[in-house]
């Protein structure tokens, strides 16, 4: 049997990538692409706080929660 993912937690800001939004993380080192593409319309340009599992092989985030950045 495989092991599930762990949840992680990434902040950062969403930003437009081609015709894709993603995660620019806060250090701007990493830029990840986030499956629920049209919960993120709202967060476009805005610092978040994104909840989630990560496919590494896709570079992915399987988004569980989304929410501003405090």
């Amino acid at each position: 049997m495989g092991q599930l993912p762990d949840v992680a937690t990434f902040d950062g800001k969403i930003m437009k990538s081609g015709d894709k939004l993603v995660l620019q993380d806060a250090i701007g080192e990493s830029t990840y692409e986030l499956d629920d593409q049209t919960t993120l319309k709202t967060f476009e340009g805005k610092n978040v706080q994104v909840t989630g599992t990560v496919d590494s092989v896709n570079n992915t985030i399987r988004v569980v929660e989304i929410k501003p950045e405090q």
